[in-house]
């Protein structure tokens, strides 16, 4: 049986540019920026971790990670204003492993 994959949001604050980039290059492959440093995964329980790990790698001491994973009912009721993002229950990975 396949492992559930959830809603995350992946917000961070790092104080260098050069790893601000490193970062936010690499939450582009994982998911969709919602703003400049808060990004939505969908990921298993698994890939969550591997991404908590590969993002860490990258911050510094002074840097901050903060991670949230959203259950159904609080991904439905994601409120965005502005420019608008596709809905997050039918939204697809930005890559695709064949």
């Amino acid at each position: 049986m396949a492992e559930p994959r959830h809603w995350h949001l992946v917000m961070y604050d790092v104080t260098e540019d050069a790893r601000l980039r490193r970062v936010h290059k690499l939450l582009r492959g994982w998911g969709k920026p919602m703003q400049y440093s808060v990004f939505r995964v969908r990921c298993t329980a698994r890939e969550i971790e591997r991404l908590r790990f590969e993002v860490t790698g990258l911050l510094g001491a002074e840097d901050r990670l903060t991670m949230v994973r959203l259950c159904a009912g609080c991904a439905s009721r994601v409120s965005v204003r502005g420019a608008p993002l596709s809905p997050l229950e039918v939204d697809t990975p930005p890559f695709r492993i064949i």
